[in-house]
């Protein structure tokens, strides 16, 4: 009787183990002839979903265990507007592309061509986004921009960091334009087109006397017509 009941036993957990061979084979073999049969694009505002798609190069119908996820991230990354890319698959046939737009903070233009440039400092021509975005302009600027990092003349440089500063001081919503002329900032209010005179130094410091001013001065007078932060650490202003 015993020996029946083991030999029962015996047969039971080779019948088992050959289900479960069965089930893990099976299992293998479905994941390894999965195909992308989905796209689906999350995350992005300007950019279109074609956009990345093509960017992605990946065709619907390849098999899933054929594709280079890091590669088709670094593609997608390629284009200067994306910041950060993550591709991953879901069950049973979708592929995720999960991107992050980068938030332009001042626009410049040279030879009548428009360029954005984000928090980051990394320059992003007009044609790559077609859309106009309500930045601040650094005016004046001779020379292409290409890199911030390598820019040896340092005009953009300067006034992005400027704007940087106003970003800092919550002075950012009042900037409209930037310019910098003769080793000195000359800014134009986005209320009132009123000219300021920043001057080369201190500029933290100077970005906060306007603000107190526009916030508890203008108000109550109205728009200066121009006002001067470029001595002695005070603001002089010229009313009508």
């Amino acid at each position: 009787m015993r020996l029946v009941e083991r030999e029962i036993k015996m047969w039971t957990l080779l019948i088992f183990i050959g289900f479960m061979l069965v089930l893990v084979f099976g299992a293998m073999n479905w994941r390894e002839n999965r195909v992308v049969n989905k796209i689906i694009v999350k995350g992005n505002k300007v950019i279109p979903d074609e956009k990345i798609t093509e960017l992605a190069d990946v065709k619907l119908g390849v098999k899933i265990s054929e594709i280079n996820l890091a590669q088709i991230r670094r593609k997608v990354e390629r284009h200067s507007f994306i910041k950060y890319a993550e591709v991953y698959t879901n069950l049973p046939d979708v592929l995720f592309i999960e991107v992050l737009e980068r938030k332009p903070i001042a626009m410049t233009i040279y030879g009548g061509r428009i360029y954005y440039i984000d928090l980051d400092g990394k320059i992003i021509p007009f044609d790559e986004v077609g859309r106009i975005f309500a930045v601040p302009l650094l005016s004046g600027i001779n020379y292409k921009p290409v890199n911030l990092n390598s820019d040896t003349i340092g005009q953009i440089k300067k006034q992005f960091e400027l704007i940087k500063n106003a970003i800092d001081e919550k002075v950012y919503d009042l900037i409209s334009e930037v310019r910098f002329e003769n080793g000195e900032f000359i800014l134009f209010t986005s209320e009132g087109a009123v000219m300021v005179f920043l001057g080369g130094d201190k500029i933290g410091e100077k970005l906060i006397l306007l603000r107190e001013f526009w916030t508890q001065v203008v108000p109550e007078r109205g728009y200066p017509i121009y006002i001067d932060l470029r001595y002695d650490e005070k603001l002089y202003a010229k009313f009508n």
